[in-house]
């Protein structure tokens, strides 16, 4: 069965969170960063909370993000049960920085 991917976009709350886990391939580095973003059209904005899982040489590239970037992820969400909590993560398979650009700029 194939994931349903998505692409989202929002800012970074909090610090990322960069630690090595074992898995079956060896020692493979995570980092784990929560995104937010509102949706909906303007009187009905819902607030979401994503949180991200990013594993391998992306997780050295999401370390260097820092609070209040406005990242983009690109992946899918998988469930994850732990002690009778379900869980939901958004597992990125590529992720990058938008640098917002200064509206105020003066044109050349």
């Amino acid at each position: 069965m194939q994931k349903e991917m998505f692409n989202i976009n929002g800012n970074l709350i909090g610090d990322v969170e960069t630690k090595v886990i074992d898995s079956k391939d060896g020692e493979v580095m995570v980092a784990n960063f929560t995104l937010f973003r509102k949706m909906g059209k303007e009187g009905e904005k819902k607030k979401e909370y994503i949180y991200c899982n990013v594993y391998g040489e992306k997780a050295e590239f999401a370390k260097e993000f820092v609070k209040g970037d406005f990242i983009h992820v690109y992946g899918y969400y998988k469930e994850v049960q732990k002690e009778d909590k379900n869980y939901r993560n958004f597992i990125v398979k590529h992720t990058n920085k938008i640098e917002k650009n200064n509206e105020n700029k003066e044109e050349k």
